[in-house]
């Protein structure tokens, strides 16, 4: 039996791996989430503690009790610029292998991570904040490049991606200035690799706590997971010599803790304009019984000097998902125009179907989702938990949009130690197969293997 050129023999070792979860398998599982959240945490054990694009774009980390307690009780007498500052660390290895059918592999092992210091506040103003991030090659052929683990040639890297001056106007209204990161939809992150994006911006937040969060940003430069440099927001999607800043504005809505709609606009110089919105409602039944339902919807059009070129497109999607008792269902689709294929140079796609290698937003696609996940520690098995999505795109087979129809399968397997002495260490196991229709000029399919191993240290 195939999934296109892939043998069902070849997914044995992560179909054994699920299997042994099933018969001997954290704290969060959502399957049905955004790839590039589902890059940071393990899926959640019910629809309930789920994050949308623009619910998490205003999370606050959760931290571990620090690893020096004693350190951190001397610097109780100190001011609170000392007294309060946080230093955290968070290794990382990572495994990456990628065969194409039609194009060159890509492997490495890479091995870093990244070492993160907050101070306190000083006279409950002003707080500093710095992150410097590393990532090197324990293994990488120069024939296989292109895993984006590393730099251009497997080369290793070391940089300060985070460097900023935090002001708090009043509790929940705070600027931030220079380098940053975000967690917005297509601005973000995307820590889908060993390092994450970040930028060089200058930035407006106000938290949830009074209802109407929102941010506003003018964001000048990017450094991508990939490179150690940071450059034009222009140059980041890819125009060379160009030198053009975005300029972004978010809010959130929240009818109830459980329905909300939220909203942003990110206008990016000379190339183009993404606006995004979305709806999230949550209800609750007897018996450990939830239900949430989402939809998306978002407008792409060049603007100014259009240096990407003329285009105006759209996409739009719905999911549906239940959970109980551990174990979460999910049905999603969505739906692209025919005017041009959706872009997301910032960050990842905040699509319902933004999955391991594909996005399913090519121009004229229609696509569909299902998704399941379980929290085995609902059978006594905490801090175990997998999930797969599988999802289906068509588009057309002559035309100008003709691209071949394709399907991706999608397979994690997350652990988190529960011990004391081991709580942030959080091994993953992934794997993904695209299988695309050969009847179109351009298929081919395409297999993932990745193993990450992060851990939480948290110093003070």
């Amino acid at each position: 039996m195939r999934l296109g050129n892939v043998k069902i023999r070849q997914l044995w070792p992560c179909l054994i791996v699920m299997t042994l979860g099933l018969s001997t398998t954290s704290d969060e599982t959502h399957a049905s989430a955004p790839e590039y959240l589902l890059d940071e945490q393990p899926v959640s054990s019910s629809v309930e503690d789920e994050p949308a694009p623009m619910e998490q774009a205003y999370a606050v980390e959760r931290r571990l009790s620090p690893v020096f307690p004693r350190l951190k009780e001397r610097l109780g007498k100190a001011s609170p610029f000392w007294r309060d500052t946080q230093l955290n660390l968070h290794p990382r290895v990572y495994y990456f292998d990628r065969s194409r059918e039609n194009a060159a592999n890509s492997e490495a092992l890479a091995y870093g991570g990244w070492l993160d210091w907050n101070s306190g506040l000083w006279r409950d103003r002003l707080q500093l904040n710095a992150t410097l991030f590393t990532t090197q090659r324990a293994y990488g052929p120069e024939e296989k490049d292109g895993t984006l683990l590393l730099k251009e040639g497997q080369n290793g890297f070391t940089v300060l991606g985070e460097a900023n001056v935090e002001l708090k106007f009043r509790e929940d209204i705070s600027a931030k200035l220079y380098r940053q990161s975000f967690n917005l939809p297509y601005l973000n992150r995307n820590d889908s690799r060993m390092v994450p994006n970040t930028f060089d911006a200058y930035t407006l937040v106000k938290q949830p706590l009074n209802n109407w969060p929102f941010v506003v940003a003018h964001v000048r430069q990017m450094k991508r997971r990939e490179r150690d440099d940071f450059i034009s927001m222009s140059e980041a999607a890819g125009f060379e010599g160009t030198d053009e800043p975005l300029t972004m504005a978010a809010v959130r809505y929240d009818f109830t803790d459980d329905i909300n709609i939220g909203a942003t606009s990110q206008y990016a110089w000379e190339f183009m304009n993404t606006f995004y919105s979305e709806f999230n409602g949550l209800w609750r039944f007897d018996g450990d019984w939830a239900l949430r339902l989402g939809g998306q919807f978002t407008d792409q059009r060049s603007v100014g000097d259009e240096i990407g070129g003329d285009f105006d497109t759209y996409v739009y999607g719905g999911k549906v998902a239940a959970s109980h008792r551990g174990a979460t269902l999910t049905l999603a689709f969505s739906s692209t125009d025919d005017g041009a294929s959706i872009r997301n140079p910032y960050g990842g796609y905040p699509g319902y179907l933004s999955l391991m290698i594909q996005s399913f937003n090519r121009a004229d696609e229609d696509a569909w989702l299902v998704g399941a996940s379980y929290d085995f520690a609902e059978i006594g098995l905490p801090g175990l938990s997998s999930f797969v999505n599988y999802a289906q795109g068509d588009t057309p087979d002559s035309g100008s949009n003709a691209s071949p129809d394709q399907r991706e399968l999608d397979i994690t397997v997350d652990y988190r130690f529960q011990s004391e002495a081991l709580k942030g260490l959080w091994p993953r196991a992934r794997a993904a197969f695209v299988d695309q229709d050969n009847d179109v000029n351009g298929a081919g399919d395409v297999e993932d293997i990745r193993v990450i191993l992060n851990y939480d240290l948290p110093i003070l």
